[in-house]
């Protein structure tokens, strides 16, 4: 009659370990999952709901993309706070932030979309006939403001007498393409072909690349004017 008992005991205490084993759920969960950036813009981002069930876990983090190789976002294991420096590259980056508590989990998604919206910038243009020439000096002769609308205007300190009109547009990766004419270019379009990043040092926002009088059939500098450097102001 023992050996029955202890066996009944035995089957009950099995049957709410499997069951607690079976029920056990961590709760995660972020203010929003698909977050909007400003470029050139720092921010973080913290869970708002959190259900441990049981004892504390750790948190990790992990993306589809390079992202977590450039430096530039910051991630706390114990708390799960997830911050991004100014410096956050352009574009669409995906993230998976994980709760672990023994071979317990939850995953919640995160998207950050850092799109560039306006923004003025000094700077200058150098003639080169190489793309890969090295220049050490661009003056800065040059303000150059990217309106919001899609419209662009330039003024030349030395010269107050141009006058410039044109368009930009950027891709998500932060290819960054400006088309304009000048009161002195007698109708000839001007294209700047570059891509947005930030000094090294500085983490200063750049906007640097080619120019030139005329396109290939992928919307490349193909008759070259030369270089040109601008930062963000």
């Amino acid at each position: 009659m023992k050996k029955i008992f202890y066996f009944l005991f035995f089957c009950i205490l099995l049957s709410c370990s499997k069951d607690e084993t079976k029920t056990r759920q961590i709760e995660l969960g972020y203010p929003e999952t698909e977050i909007n950036l400003i470029f050139s813009t720092a921010g973080s981002t913290a869970p708002v709901i959190l259900n441990w069930d049981g004892e504390p876990g750790t948190y990790s983090i992990s993306s589809s993309t390079g992202i977590l190789q450039e430096n530039v976002i910051a991630f706390d294991t114990i708390t799960g706070h997830f911050s991004w420096g100014k410096d956050f590259p352009i574009g669409i980056y995906d993230f998976s932030i994980t709760a672990q508590s023994g071979v317990t989990t939850t995953t919640v998604e995160i998207t950050l979309t850092n799109t560039f919206i306006e923004g003025f910038f000094s700077g200058g243009f150098q003639k080169v006939s190489d793309p890969d020439e090295i220049i050490l000096t661009v003056f800065n002769d040059y303000g150059l403001q990217l309106n919001e609308n899609g419209s662009v205007s330039m003024e030349r300190y030395s010269n107050p007498a141009l006058i410039v009109s044109g368009n930009w547009s950027i891709t998500d990766e932060g290819t960054l393409s400006i088309d304009f004419i000048t009161n002195l270019s007698g109708g000839e379009i001007t294209y700047m072909r570059g891509s947005l990043s930030f000094d090294s040092e500085d983490k200063e926002p750049l906007f640097r690349g080619l120019y030139g009088t005329s396109l290939n059939e992928n919307q490349e500098i193909e008759n070259l004017t030369g270089i040109f450097y601008f930062i963000w102001d």
